[in-house]
Order: structure tokens, then sequence, then C-alpha cells
């Protein structure tokens, strides 16, 4: 199941490092589990020159990964930024919230973090996946704001208007990689729906959890062709 995601964004030097840094423990200490992805536009190594995993990746390996009792660490080449919704899909499933530092353009709702003395005004091309600010001067605007000091009341925020509806909803849909956002009627009915049919097939009489994959790319090429020879 994929957690739900809050990206922090910002101009540069603003916080939000600090911010997050300053978040984390404060959700944690109300017993949730936290997972975070730093978004970088540049090529980076996480691994260190001389160490065996950095020797395996010099000398062609792919994919190299590091294993012990207490840490899993995986340093792979790709060919393209992966999405949020993928990233938190395969590598946070067992979170309760993942926290993005970046991704301005991306889908998740953002908080920005603004201040007056670094920059003269927020961010350009708010939209509506603009969720509050976490800022040190009051802004206009009808979105929550929060001071770098009340990470009480940020935290609440978090919890009330992600973690909590996240957990209501027991059902996630997703559309060509994007998750669609569905209301409550939606929601009940593809699940009710959905689990009806499984649960008369053999052997899927008590399903818990359900992953559906429709792949429509043939049925789509197809009526194109017969409808255009």
């Amino acid at each position: 199941m994929t957690p739900p995601v809050v990206s922090f964004i910002a101009r540069p030097n603003h916080g939000k490092t600090t911010v997050i840094e300053k978040v984390i423990p404060a959700l944690i200490s109300r017993g949730y589990k936290i997972g975070t992805i730093k978004h970088h536009v540049h090529h980076f190594e996480m691994d260190k020159p001389g160490k065996d995993t950095w020797r395996h990746k010099q000398a062609g390996a792919h994919t190299v990964a590091l294993s012990s009792p207490t840490s899993l660490g995986i340093i792979k080449d790709v060919t393209g930024d992966s999405s949020i919704e993928d990233l938190a899909s395969h590598y946070f499933s067992d979170m309760d919230l993942v926290l993005t530092e970046g991704y301005k353009t991306g889908p998740m709702p953002k908080i920005e973090v603004f201040r007056k003395e670094i920059s003269p005004s927020p961010l350009d091309n708010r939209d509506d996946t603009w969720a509050a600010f976490v800022t040190d001067t009051l802004l206009d605007s009808d979105l929550p704001q929060f001071s770098g000091q009340d990470i009480t009341g940020l935290a609440s925020f978090l919890i009330d208007a992600f973690i909590s509806s996240s957990a209501r909803q027991k059902t996630r849909l997703r559309v060509d990689g994007k998750v669609v956002p569905l209301n409550t009627f939606a929601e009940s009915f593809l699940r009710q729906a959905v689990l009806g049919m499984v649960s008369s097939l053999k052997g899927c009489e008590a399903p818990q959890k359900l992953t559906l994959t429709i792949d429509n790319e043939y049925h789509a090429g197809q009526k194109k062709d017969e409808t255009h020879p």
C-alpha cells in the first residue's frame, strides 16, 4: 500500500531540512513511522571511495546492495527520475507518512517553507497542491500557517490532514502511475465491487489485501487498428 506523501518545498536556504529534521521526532514520539525522500536534480554518489561497494560500482555493476541485520542500502543505475508514487509504494509501504524535500512541480500535497528575511515573497505558480506554510511572517493566504517553532502544531496538522485520513481510506487507485483521489462513494463502490468479485473465486473466499493491475494498452491499440485499418 502506498503511504501518504507530503512534499516540503522552498527556495534555497529557507530551512526545509531544518523543519523536516524537527518534525520527524515529533511524529515518531506519537508512534508513527516516518520515511523521507530527498530529491536531487544532479548526479550524486552515496558511497565512499575505496569502500567495497564503491569498488563494485566502479567495476561496472548496475546495482549494488549493502545488507546487514539492521540496515539495507541499494545503489542502482536508472535512466530517468523515479516518480514519488513509485518510490513510496516500492520502498516505503510500511511507513505511516513519507516526507519529501523538493519536488516543487510534483503532484503531492506541498508545504512551503518561507522566510521573509531571505526572499520577498513565496514561490510563484502556487496551485491547489499547496497545503500549508511554515513561515516567519503572516502571509495573505487562507492555508494553515505555522511558525518554525510551532513543530507541535505542524505535526498535529500532518497527522490530521494526511495520516488519519489515509488510515480511514481502504482503497487507492493509480492510473498510468498517478494516484487518483477517491471520494467516499467511489472508494466504497470500488472496494465492495472488487472484493465481492474476488471473494467468489475459489481459494479467495476471505481476501485481506488485494493488488489489481489492468493493462489497457493492447485493447486500446486493437480498437484503434479496427477503426483505422
